[in-house]
């Protein structure tokens, strides 16, 4: 490894935590990623609108603020020789999530009913500091409904572990909580309410009381929404503790929610990158940050969605017009078998302290190179034709490869890939970065993957039309 690599390396890598730390909530990672597109020129579409698309054009849209989909659109673009080269990622990660009547009190303490939201290793959320993000639905001045995101900036509330001299024998070896009665979050006690003048508002089905109204007036103040304005909202706890370096040489990435918004980050990076705009490119190069991955994408802005498939369909008609007199009527079916799609989620690197559970010829390293992760059962949809492109496209750039598979014995993760290769028919690949710790509050990944995972997405949209793709029709 060279000074420079590292040095790249490093820099990627803070980045990407940057990202991740602005990003508390799936409306969060949105709501940044749209102003990093406009920052770089890309023109904001409504779903609700026409659109109007030309070559060499760079665009997004959003659904429900929190899946977001960017594309741009390649300088010699032809409709009968194009496709679409797609990086898919997911913009959730498991959680706590307020509950829709979460008011709870118990023996002086003022605490908060909440959802799991995906599956979490919820010990760890156990004695951390801990706030809330999400968004909010409020009344404007003129009376219409309107959303503003909100994000407490410091530490509101915690869910401390039980003492270990109340814990029987049984309980002393267990780590795992009660889902629905030891995770309520401990926001104050009712002693103090007296000295803040945060009282109770008695009877009535307002908002306000369902939920502790000390929390809305803190979220009130912050957002400058007035208590009675407020109709709704959506919101996440999250660790107050920031993703930072770590490590003797700082060469691992200690972060929350680093499963999956490294790959939104280095998805979203490779796309406003130069390499994506090369002059010659006859594609479309298309990035789509999914909502609703962690609980199984079965939502209007999910990966299991007509979402993708229907506006693939709606931005090749929209640039086919330009074109009409010599587009032949397959052209589309033509494109959508010419594309290829990257699935870009978080891959399980070997623990040292647990290394049986991995498979004995498959256990991937920190630091060593991108994952590609396989499966016979198609719990991912990667296959030898997957495999050998992303090889090809890593010689071109020098980024080391790992294999993964699970066990036999053990069950398998999935991802957006086999879902999107089902609603598109486009050939997809499963890859990711290795990381330890996968759905704990706290996830260890490694720096130079960062650099490996954002360089081999940027040689994507760079070259992958380039390459020899006779095995995607044989």
């Amino acid at each position: 490894m060279t000074s420079a690599l590292a040095t790249k390396a490093r820099q990627i890598a803070l980045n990407c935590l940057d990202y991740i730390n602005k990003g508390p909530s799936p409306w969060h990672v949105v709501s940044n990623s749209r102003q990093s597109l406009i920052n770089k020129g890309f023109q904001e579409l409504h779903e609700i609108e026409n659109w109007k698309l030309e070559n060499g054009g760079k665009y997004f849209f959003t659904r429900n603020n929190s899946t977001l989909i960017a594309f741009t659109v390649g300088n010699s673009f032809r409709p009968n020789d194009t496709g679409f080269k797609i990086i898919g990622a997911h913009t959730d990660s498991p959680c706590l999530r307020l509950a829709p009547v979460s008011k709870l009190t118990a023996h002086n303490y003022n605490q908060a009913c909440v959802q799991t939201y995906g599956g979490g290793i919820f010990a760890t959320w156990l004695d951390r500091d801990l706030t809330v993000a999400g968004r909010l639905i409020y009344k404007n001045e003129k009376g219409s409904f309107d959303t503003k995101l909100v994000h407490i900036p410091r530490s509101i509330c915690s869910i401390p572990n039980l003492c270990i001299h109340l814990k029987g024998a049984d309980e002393k070896k267990k780590l795992e909580p009660n889902w629905e009665t030891h995770l309520r979050p401990i926001f104050s006690t009712q002693v103090y309410d007296s000295f803040t003048e945060q009282k109770e508002t008695e009877g009535g089905n307002s908002f306000s009381t369902r939920h502790y109204s000390g929390l809305i007036k803190l979220i009130a103040k912050e957002t400058g929404i007035a208590e009675q304005n407020i109709i709704d909202l959506d919101l996440c706890f999250a660790d107050v503790q920031p993703g930072q370096l770590i490590g003797l040489h700082e060469e691992f990435i200690s972060s929350p929610r680093l499963d999956n918004l490294s790959s939104c980050y280095n998805a979203l990076d490779a796309i406003l990158s130069e390499e994506a705009l090369e002059e010659k490119n006859s594609f479309v190069n298309l990035v789509c940050l999914f909502d609703h991955e962690e609980v199984g994408s079965q939502s209007s802005q999910g990966a299991d969605s007509k979402m993708l498939s229907q506006n693939l369909r709606r931005i090749f008609n929209l640039l086919k017009s330009q074109y009409s007199k010599e587009v032949l009527e397959d052209s589309y079916e033509k494109a959508i078998q010419q594309s290829f799609c990257i699935s870009a989620d978080q891959a399980h690197a070997v623990h040292p302290n647990y290394a049986e559970k991995h498979q004995i010829n498959h256990q991937v390293k920190l630091n060593k190179g991108v994952v590609l992760k396989i499966n016979a059962n198609q719990r991912y949809a990667t296959d030898s034709v997957g495999l050998s492109i992303m090889k090809s496209l890593a010689q071109n750039c020098s980024v080391p490869l790992q294999e993964y598979i699970v066990k036999n014995d053990s069950p398998c993760g999935s991802t957006i890939g086999p879902i999107t290769a089902g609603q598109t028919g486009i050939k997809t690949v499963d890859i990711g970065a290795a990381q330890l710790a996968m759905h704990s509050i706290r996830e260890t990944g490694g720096v130079l993957d960062a650099y490996y995972y954002n360089t081999i997405m940027k040689e994507f949209f760079k070259s992958y039309q380039n390459i020899d793709r006779n095995l995607l029709y044989n």
